[in-house]
C-alpha cells in the first residue's frame, strides 16, 4: 500500500481520497472506516440487519458484560463465548420476533413504552418521574434514550408474543403432583473424590519420552502469526502542557451539566434478615413472620438493634457489621425494602418486610437529602474532563497533520528525520499477545494484521495517544525446536498421563466399590468416603458439597441401580458416587398449599419451551442471509 502511496502522491484524486480517510478517522477514531458505513450484515426474510446496528448491539453487550463484572474483559473470553455470533443471532431472532407480531397484529404503542419507563424506580425522585434524571441514568451507562427506548420496545413486544402464545397451555393436577414429588424428593449421595494432582508424583518422564510424545503433539506448539510494527507516537503526554483550561470553561461547563452533579437523597439503615427457602408454605412464612416480630418486641424493651442483627441475621455480611447497609439511594435495593425505608423516619424500626430474599426488619439510622455537588466540590473532576477532551483534539490534529505530510513523503523514515521525532519498533507480537504500546484492541489489530510488508496503516488510537505505523516484518507460524520448549512439553507431558493415571485409579475404585462397598475401596486406596447429606434435586451444589455435573449424575441413580456406569468427570477430577438413600415426600397438605404456583411454574417452563420451538422453528424456515460474517 506504501508503494502505491509513493506513486500516486502527486495525483489530486488520490489525495482527495486519502484526505477524506484522515477524517473519517479523526472524528470516529479506529476501524470506522470499515465498519461505520451502512453495510447490511444480515437480510431476514428482507428485512435488513445493518452494520451499525449489529455493531451498536454488540458494543451494548459488551459494556453490559463488562460493568456487570468488573473493569476490563478478556477478548479471549468473547471469542470463547462465541459473543459476536450470539449477538447477531439474537438481532435474528429479534427480527423474527417483530414480523410475526406485525403479521398477527400485536403492536407496543409509544404511550405504553412511556408508561413503563415512568414506572421505573431508578428514573424517579421524590417518587416522581425526573427526566433529567432519567437521561443520567441512561448517560452513566452508556445508552442514548432512542436506544435504550427501541430495546424495551422490542422486549414488549417479545413479552407480549410470549404471553399469546402461553394463553392456551393448560397444566392438570396429576401433572403438577408428580412436580412436586420430583422436587420435594430428597437424596443422600456418597462419593470419593480422585483429583489428578494426586498422580502427578506417580508419572516419570524420560526425555525419550518427551521428545516421542511430543513429536505426536507437535502442532499444539504451533506459534501463531507474528508481526514487527515501526510506529510513530503522538502520545497525550506531549500535549499536556499546551492544553490548558480556563475557569470560564470549568464554570461553563458546570452550569451546562447540572444533572451530572446532581446526588439523590440516600437514606442509611440497619436489617435483620430472615431468608425463607425457595418452596416454603404458609406455615413456615408465617413462622419466619412471628420470630421477626419477637425481635423488635425486644427492640422495643431496649436491646440493641445492631447486636441482635450480628446475632440473628441471615445476611452475614451485613450481620457482623450490625445489619448496617450504609447509605444508598432508590433503584439500589429490591422495591418492598426500598419504598419502606423511603417511607420511614430516622430511628424509626419498621414491622416485618417480605421481599424474594426473605423478612426484614429494618432500621432508619440516616437521611441525606437530594443535592447538587457545589462547583469547588466537583472543579478538579470537570478540568481533567476538559483537559482530556482538548488534549485529545490536539492529538489527533498533529497526527492527522503528521499522516498528510507522510503521504505526500512517501515515507516514515524521512518524516521522522524531518520532524524529529523518534521512529520506534515493536518486537514480533500475536494477537494473543499484542505489543503493550497497542494495548488489547481487538479493533486495532483487525486493522493491523491483515496489512503487508511496507503498508501504512491508518491513524491507530491506543492507550498512550494516536499511532501511524508501518508493517516491518511478518513472521508465519512455525513449530519450534524440542529443545526450545522442553519444559512446555514436560509439563503437557505429566498433566496428560497424571489425568489418565487418574481415571484408571478412579474406575478401579468404581468396580471394587460395586463389589465390597465404598468404605473398603477408599480404604484401598488411601481415600476417604464423603456424604452430602440429604438434599433437594433443586440444590444444584449439594449444599455446595459437589460440583454440578456430579449432583446431575447423582440425580439420575435410583435405589435399584445405584452406582452410574462410570465415574463422573469435573474439571481434573473424578467422583465415584453411590446412592445411600432416596426420600420421597407425600405430604398432600403441603401441595395443596403449593398446587397454584407449582402449575404456574410449568406453564412458564411449557411457555418458555413453546415459544423456543416457536423461534427455532422460525429460523428453518425464515429466509436468513448472512452477508458479513461477525
Amino acid at each position: 500500500m506504501l508503494e502505491i502511496i509513493r506513486k500516486n502522491a502527486a495525483s489530486w484524486l488520490m489525495k482527495f481520497i486519502l484526505g477524506a480517510i484522515v477524517v473519517v478517522f479523526i472524528f470516529w477514531g479506529v476501524g470506522t472506516f470499515r465498519s461505520q458505513r451502512l453495510d447490511v450484515m444480515a437480510r431476514v426474510n428482507g428485512e435488513k440487519i445493518l452494520v451499525e446496528d449489529y455493531q451498536k448491539a454488540y458494543n451494548m453487550t459488551v459494556e453490559r458484560l463488562r460493568r456487570m463484572y468488573g473493569g476490563t474483559l478478556p477478548e479471549s473470553l468473547f471469542k470463547q463465548l462465541h459473543l459476536k455470533e450470539q449477538v447477531l443471532n439474537q438481532l435474528i431472532d429479534e427480527a423474527l420476533i417483530r414480523q410475526e407480531a406485525a403479521r398477527i397484529g400485536l403492536r407496543v404503542t409509544d404511550k405504553e413504552v412511556q408508561q413503563v419507563i415512568l414506572d421505573i424506580p431508578a428514573f424517579k425522585r421524590n417518587g416522581m418521574f425526573d427526566p433529567r434524571l432519567y437521561e443520567l441514568a441512561l448517560r452513566n451507562a452508556g445508552l442514548k434514550p432512542a436506544d435504550f427506548e427501541q430495546q424495551l420496545r422490542q422486549d414488549m413486544i417479545t413479552r407480549k408474543l410470549q404471553t399469546v402464545m402461553a394463553s392456551g397451555l393448560y397444566c392438570p393436577d396429576s401433572e403438577a403432583l408428580s412436580y412436586f414429588k420430583y422436587k420435594n424428593a430428597q437424596i443422600d449421595v456418597e462419593y470419593i473424590k480422585v483429583d489428578s494432582s494426586q498422580c502427578t508424583g506417580a508419572v516419570n518422564a524420560t526425555d525419550e519420552q518427551l521428545k516421542q510424545w511430543y513429536e505426536k503433539h507437535k502442532e499444539e506448539f504451533r506459534t501463531d502469526p507474528q508481526i514487527k510494527l515501526k510506529y510513530l507516537l503522538f502520545s497525550k503526554k506531549e500535549f499536556e502542557k499546551s492544553a490548558n483550561v480556563t475557569d470560564a470553561e470549568i464554570k461553563a461547563y458546570y452550569q451546562e451539566h447540572q444533572d451530572e452533579f446532581h446526588v439523590p437523597e440516600q437514606r442509611r439503615a440497619r436489617h435483620i434478615l430472615l431468608t425463607l427457602p425457595k418452596d416454603a408454605n404458609a406455615t413456615v412464612v408465617e413462622e419466619k413472620k412471628k420470630e421477626l416480630l419477637e425481635l423488635k418486641k425486644r427492640i422495643e424493651k431496649g436491646e440493641s438493634f445492631s447486636e441482635l442483627a450480628k446475632k440473628y441475621s441471615d445476611d452475614k455480611v451485613s450481620g457482623a457489621k450490625g445489619g448496617d447497609l450504609g447509605f444508598f439511594s432508590r433503584g439500589m435495593m429490591v422495591k418492598p425494602f426500598e419504598d419502606k425505608v423511603f417511607s420511614m423516619k430516622k430511628g424509626e424500626v419498621s414491622g416485618p418486610v417480605r421481599t424474594r430474599f426473605g423478612w426484614h426488619l429494618i432500621k432508619l439510622e440516616d437521611v441525606r437529602p437530594a443535592r447538587t455537588k457545589p462547583l469547588k466540590e466537583v472543579r478538579s473532576e470537570i478540568e481533567k474532563k476538559l483537559k482530556d477532551k482538548k488534549v485529545k483534539k490536539l492529538v489527533w490534529d498533529a497526527a492527522n497533520k503528521a499522516y498528510d505530510t507522510i503521504i505526500e513523503m512517501g515515507s516514515l523514515e524521512d518524516y521522522a528525520k524531518t520532524a524529529n521525532k523518534k521512529l520506534r519498533e515493536t518486537d514480533f507480537f500475536s494477537r494473543k499477545n499484542p505489543a503493550p504500546v497497542l494495548g488489547f484492541n481487538p479493533n486495532v489489530l483487525d486493522l493491523i494484521f491483515p496489512m503487508e510488508k511496507g503498508e501504512l496503516s491508518s491513524l491507530l488510537e491506543v492507550p498512550d495517544g494516536v499511532m501511524i505505523a508501518e508493517l516491518k516484518e511478518k513472521r508465519a507460524p512455525y513449530i519450534p525446536k524440542f529443545e526450545k520448549v522442553k519444559s512446555k512439553v514436560k509439563t503437557a507431558f505429566i498433566s496428560e498421563k497424571a489425568y489418565e493415571l487418574c481415571k484408571k485409579r478412579a474406575l478401579g475404585i468404581l468396580e471394587l466399590a460395586k463389589k465390597k462397598g465404598m468404605a473398603e475401596a477408599a480404604k484401598k486406596y488411601g481415600l476417604s468416603v464423603k456424604s452430602t447429606g440429604l438434599f433437594k434435586r433443586t440444590d444444584a451444589s449439594a449444599g455446595g458439597k459437589l460440583p454440578e455435573p456430579v449432583v446431575q449424575a447423582a440425580l439420575s441413580l435410583t435405589m435399584k441401580k445405584p452406582f452410574p456406569e462410570g465415574v463422573v468427570e469435573s474439571g481434573r477430577s473424578f467422583y465415584v458416587i453411590h446412592l445411600k438413600a432416596f426420600k420421597e415426600t407425600n405430604d398432600l397438605a403441603k401441595f395443596k398449599e403449593e398446587k397454584k404456583a407449582i402449575k404456574a411454574e410449568i406453564r412458564r417452563q411449557k411457555a418458555a419451551t413453546a415459544f423456543s420451538d416457536w423461534l427455532k422453528h422460525q429460523r428453518e424456515r425464515a429466509r436468513i442471509e448472512i452477508v458479513r460474517k461477525p
